[in-house]
């Protein structure tokens, strides 16, 4: 009887616990970094839609020496698809002689849920929020 089961062909209790305990350490590696991935993925359309924002600000700017107060004021400056303005609204802060901050916030037609914030402060030229931040 012994001898059938030392014969016998398979892997042991340990080995398969060895297998699913490496198997876990690699999806706790791995499935944030790909969660990290997937929101600066999405947030990339907000960054394009803010950067001809930016633009059409400073057209805008040109034309009627002052900066607009909001997007609605560039309708003609600005043409966005129609699956951005389904995702996104924008927002536009002013301070003193110039832009200060443009922001996206994803509304309930994005994947990644609604309440999801894009922000670039012009001046410094730095990028917060969804896909940037750990949020």
């Amino acid at each position: 009887m012994l001898k059938h089961f030392r014969n016998r062909k398979g892997f042991t209790l340990v080995e398969i616990l060895i297998v699913v305990v490496m198997l876990a350490i690699l999806f706790a590696i791995a499935v944030p970094i790909y969660i990290s991935y997937v929101a600066s993925a999405r947030s990339a359309e907000a960054q394009e839609a803010i950067n001809a924002i930016k633009a059409a600000a400073k057209v805008f700017q040109a034309r009627n020496g002052q900066w607009p107060n909001n997007v609605q004021q560039m309708d003609q400056l600005l043409q966005f698809e129609e699956v951005t303005e389904l995702r996104w609204t924008f927002n536009i802060v002013t301070a003193g002689q110039g832009l200060a901050q443009i922001s996206a916030t994803s509304l309930g037609q994005m994947p990644g849920g609604a309440g999801k914030v894009v922000t670039l402060d012009v001046r410094t030229g730095e990028w917060r929020g969804y896909g940037f931040d750990s949020n």
